[in-house]
């Protein structure tokens, strides 16, 4: 069976037993800062299981897209490990509990997918007496095919009742494809719990029955809630037949694409075979995790992601790939996951030109890999040493990619070690980082001030789509991250309320500012945000006491979200502007909606040319003169994506969303305000064009009032300059020319003079030096010149005399600068300049250094300057005698 097959029959199934079917979850979880990453299906209802969500329903099926990496290690060497997968999972919030979802997972196993009874295995938490009843007496599995396990491999989370965290838990039952005798250790005593790969572990049920308290009792939940997750790869690895997931039929295509690019024959077996299944594996993630938004960078996802990136492209190095070829898998990975995922093979081109841009960078930096290891060589031989510690070795592994195995042959072929030790001890830490870095921020049911606000309210309802101004109730108040029930004068405080018009920052867009009234209290409300389905304002209680449950006359800057309005309409017009001129694959990457400005980020491999820019500019303003209407729609996702509306690159959206018209050309996916017609934003101007990223460019503008103080601004600029320049405005260009010119004539009498004038200079500094055998010696102050005129006469003197030692001194503001340098021929007899410019340094209190031939020194001694002097003279009179 098809993986696509069995994931269309899993949700189908679940469908006709009464489940809603849920979209996937982007992988970036929204509003839930304990996690990095999406890592299991039932992340996304974290409030249902807190009896807090504002779903209407009770049973719920998804087939959710996972990222994990806290086992990146075993990925390709291993046969199940993943770090991008699909879960597939059905969720009761309250309704059924053990018996049912045991009893549904049972029927799905024997009659969907027709797997043998006799080849499945379950088991239970050693003290969940009920799912072994089930099991027994209902299902009818033979009591030798049910196990017992404790804590650690049947309990979620694991070990919860005897380490934690607290928050709801509960037991788990599994459910297990016995692959046979002949297969694994071939033990007799073998059991699912054995790390042998007999027993594939398909799908795990969580019964979400207690909450541990901080004694560590666990309390009976009133509302017992059930999570299961069945990964699709293994599935699929088990009704296909394969002994790995890698031979399923979605990663067979890229497999065989990976084998042909590198031109290694694939076998799963080999150390090859393991590098192309960790390229196949982290590819998948890599595409994903950019299709969601996530773009390479070094901190947080953007960090993993180039982690993955960067495995993968030394895994090719080693199947003997030296030049960029993971972008080429793009469109394959884009095909195979085409059914469900559609988005990526609609965006495939930027993500393939976000990979190439990553992996040229990368190897870029291998080759900034190669110059420091030789420089790290040299300083061995240098110390006389024959061990490159760990610290470099990892070093060059972390910064410049280089793997351990490349760095110990080119060590060896140079007759020198490496500190293996040192080395793996540095990795380990590196990998304790990423294991917490990839893992929960927290509990995931740790409770806030929001999720206590949720148990009375399940909502901000927001009016400022067409109001400034109206009337709510206090809900909530927040300080110091703890819910208080009232605020006085001086206090900061954030604000629930159960209706608002202000906007909390969402989108790109700004959060408004205004004012909170009550009866008795005044609150100057200087910033909005909206986190988990609520708007937070944040303010300062200006006078009087607010309380919770009073009421309130909310009001906001008008002028203020005026000027936010035409700003966030013209990112619409800019973004389709940008398409037309630059190509459709200038896809809004991010945006910054303010009063003054906006920003909006998109991709494109280059700098906007001034003449495209000028086009564009043109291009949108005659979109805001034509005065198109902007009409604003309320519709469901999957009907506004079937009428053409576009959905941002790796935004996550609602089951319910705004559609913004403007005309028959522009329609996007938008919750932000925005004005009535084209018309209202006056007037567009670009202020700046940048690149923020690899492949991601920025266009700052701005409109309205603001652009015209901006055309103002450059006016009287314009202005002053005709007056310094006594021209008029058309001929501005011309005269500025003319001065140019006359400065570059200048410029070059002056550069004839100073050079006649050198000459001279040189020529009495020559007639100066004295002389040691054959060697010109040459200590001269020359005051009033930079570092760069020094170098400049040394140069002179070098060509002037054919074997010359140079000591150059200036002196300015209480400290003084040497140029030391030999010509070649006291470098070959053993002379240097940089031992000369550190050991001169210390009599002017300075320090210094540099190459044989050249080096600098500084002092905060000039009065010393002579006796630096005196002591360079007899240094080279003992040398050179």
């Amino acid at each position: 069976m098809k993986t696509n097959d069995i994931r269309k029959r899993f949700l189908s199934f679940f469908e006709k037993k009464g489940h809603s079917v849920i979209p996937s979850d982007s992988l970036v979880p929204s509003d839930d800062p304990t996690l990095l990453f999406t890592g299991a299906g039932m992340n996304q209802f974290k409030d249902m299981f807190l009896g807090k969500g504002k779903l209407s329903i009770k049973k719920a099926a998804t087939c959710q897209k996972c990222l994990r990496t806290g086992d990146i290690e075993n990925v390709g060497s291993t046969p199940r490990h993943h770090t991008f997968f699909e879960m597939l999972g059905n969720f009761s919030f309250g309704d059924y509990f053990k018996t049912e979802a045991i009893e549904l997972a049972w029927e799905f196993m024997l009659q969907e997918m027709k797997l043998p009874e006799e080849k499945l295995v379950v088991s239970v938490f050693v003290e969940d007496d009920e799912s072994y009843q089930i099991w027994s007496k209902k299902i009818g599995v033979p009591k030798d095919k049910i196990f017992r396990f404790g804590e650690k491999d049947n309990f979620w989370p694991s070990s919860a009742p005897s380490e934690g965290p607290n928050g709801p838990c509960g037991p788990c039952s599994e459910i297990y494809y016995d692959r046979g005798v002949e297969t694994g250790c071939r033990r007799k005593e073998c059991a699912p719990d054995c790390e042998c790969e007999r027993f594939v572990e398909i799908w795990n049920l969580v019964f979400t029955q207690f909450d541990r308290k901080e004694t560590g009792n666990l309390e009976p939940l009133p509302n017992k809630n059930v999570d299961t997750g069945m990964g699709l790869e293994r599935i699929a690895s088990v009704m296909q037949g394969t002994s790995t997931n890698f031979g399923i039929d979605i990663f067979q295509p890229i497999i065989q694409n990976i084998s042909k690019l590198v031109d290694v024959r694939y076998d799963e077996q080999t150390e090859n075979g393991k590098r192309i299944n960790r390229i196949a594996d982290h590819m998948r993630a890599i595409i994903f995790c950019i299709s969601d938004g996530v773009l390479p960078s070094n901190e947080g996802r953007g960090y993993i992601e180039r982690r993955l990136l960067r495995k993968a492209v030394r895994d090719g190095l080693k199947l003997g790939k030296k030049d960029c070829f993971l972008y080429k898998l793009v469109p394959v990975i884009a095909e195979v996951m085409y059914e469900q995922y559609p988005e990526i093979k609609n965006r495939h081109e930027n993500i393939a030109r976000i990979i190439r841009n990553e992996e040229e960078r990368f190897h870029e930096t291998l080759n900034l890999g190669n110059k420091r290891l030789e420089e790290l060589m040299e300083n061995l031989r240098k110390s006389k040493k024959e061990t490159l510690s760990g610290s470099d070795a990892f070093l060059l592994y972390d910064t410049y990619g280089f793997p351990f195995e490349m760095t110990e042959s080119i060590l060896q072929e140079n007759n020198l070690r490496i500190d293996k030790t040192g080395f793996e001890k540095e990795m380990n830490i590196q990998r304790q980082r990423a294991k917490e870095s990839s893992h929960m921020k927290g509990n995931i049911f740790d409770e806030g001030p929001l999720d206590r606000i949720k148990e009375h309210s399940s909502e901000t309802i927001f009016l400022g789509y067409n109001s400034y101004e109206a009337e709510g109730k206090v809900i909530g108040l927040i300080m110091n991250e703890e819910l208080v029930d009232s605020a006085e004068a001086g206090q900061d405080i954030r604000i629930v309320l159960d209706q608002t018009p202000f906007y909390g920052e969402s989108g790109g867009q700004i959060g408004d500012t205004g004012t909170i009234q009550t009866e008795h209290a005044m609150i100057a409300v200087n910033d909005t945000k909206a986190l988990n389905n609520f708007i937070l304002h944040l303010g300062t209680v200006m006078k009087g006491k607010i309380t919770t449950n009073e009421k309130v006359i909310s009001k906001i800057d008008r002028k203020r979200r005026e000027a936010i309005r035409r700003n966030h309409s013209a990112t619409h017009l800019l973004h389709y502007v940008l398409r037309q001129v630059i190509g459709q694959h200038a896809e809004q990457s991010g945006s910054l909606v303010a009063a003054d400005k906006f920003r909006f980020d998109f991709h494109h491999f280059a700098g906007v040319k001034k003449d495209e820019l000028a086009r564009i500019e043109e291009m949108v303003n005659e979109k805001i003169m034509e005065n198109t209407r902007v009409s604003v729609k309320q519709m469901a996702l999957k009907e506004a994506k079937e009428t053409g509306a576009v959905a941002l690159f790796g935004e996550k959206y609602n089951e319910n969303v705004t559609v913004v018209n403007i005309g028959n050309f522009s329609k996007e996916l938008c919750g932000g305000t925005h004005v009535i017609s084209t018309g209202q934003i006056g007037l567009f101007k670009i202020i700046h064009e940048s690149s923020v990223a690899a492949g991601i460019r920025r266009i700052e503008a701005v409109t309205g009032k603001e652009a015209i103080i901006r055309i103002k601004q450059k006016e009287e600029i314009l202005g002053r300059l005709c007056h310094i320049l006594d021209t008029h405005e058309n001929s501005v260009i011309q005269r500025a020319e003319e001065l140019m010119q006359q400065i570059k004539n200048l410029k070059k009498e002056a550069q004839k003079g100073k050079k006649d004038s050198s000459q001279k200079y040189i020529a009495n500094i020559i007639a100066n030096s004295r002389k040691i055998e054959d060697v010109s010696i040459v200590t001269e102050i020359i005051d009033g010149i930079d570092k760069e005129d020094l170098r400049k006469i040394v140069d002179l003197l070098k060509k002037s005399l054919r074997s010359v030692a140079i000591i150059l001194g200036s002196i300015d503001e209480g400290s003084v600068t040497f140029i030391t340098a030999f010509s070649n021929d006291l470098v070959n007899r053993g002379l240097h300049a940089g031992n000369l410019a550190r050991d001169i340094a210390k009599i002017v209190d300075g320090g210094g250094g540099g190459r044989a031939d050249m080096a600098q020194a500084g002092g905060r001694n000039p009065e010393k300057v002579n006796d630096a002097f005196d002591f360079a003279f007899q240094f080279l009179r003992e040398k050179i005698k």
